[in-house]
């Protein structure tokens, strides 16, 4: 058994292999998230702050990812149970 994830900060692309399944099924597009994450003021670092533009991966707070998704998505199925 592998310990729980304890991340401060991830590229979009290991977030949507890991936070963003857990709360959105089928995840978002790459543009969808970035676009919500911008809007929500979501926190972001460079690994390279001087590279304004291009060069170097963006990193996300993921605890901010994880409170904005749960704030905005519903817990459990969407759907109503089947009735017996």
């Amino acid at each position: 058994m592998q310990p729980p994830l304890n991340v401060r900060l991830a590229t979009l692309d290991v977030l949507l292999e890991t936070t963003i399944p857990a709360f959105l099924s089928p995840p978002p597009s790459r543009d969808t998230l970035r676009e919500w994450f911008d809007r929500a003021r979501i926190p972001r670092f460079k690994a390279n702050p001087l590279a304004r533009r291009g060069g170097g991966h963006v990193y996300y707070s993921v605890a901010a990812v994880e409170k904005f998704l749960r704030s905005h998505t519903l817990p459990g199925p969407m759907w109503p149970p089947p009735s017996p």
